[in-house]
């Protein structure tokens, strides 16, 4: 199992006007998905970028860590905002 890749697809609407959409909610669940896989990553120490036809190399877990608390921090504050919004 690729841990990286999405246990459910996001579904996707088009609005009157073409436009392309997903639930806000999908957005928030993806983004602390991914802060939890980098976070489960890093812990086991086996974080690496590998671009197209290279040799991976490994990524710094404190970093990573960081990157996953700033992706969680994002999706906390679009939920405040999407609550504020419904409030309203």
């Amino acid at each position: 199992m690729n841990p990286w890749e999405p246990n459910e697809s996001m579904p996707v609407r088009r609005a009157v006007d073409g436009q392309l959409y997903f639930a806000a909610t999908d957005v928030t669940g993806m983004l602390r998905d991914i802060a939890g896989a980098i976070t489960l990553h890093a812990h086991d120490g086996d974080l690496t970028w590998t671009s197209e036809g290279e040799a991976a190399v490994p990524l710094d877990a404190a970093t990573m860590r960081t990157v996953a608390r700033i992706l969680s921090a994002q999706a906390d504050q679009l939920d405040i905002q999407l609550i504020a919004i419904a409030g309203q």
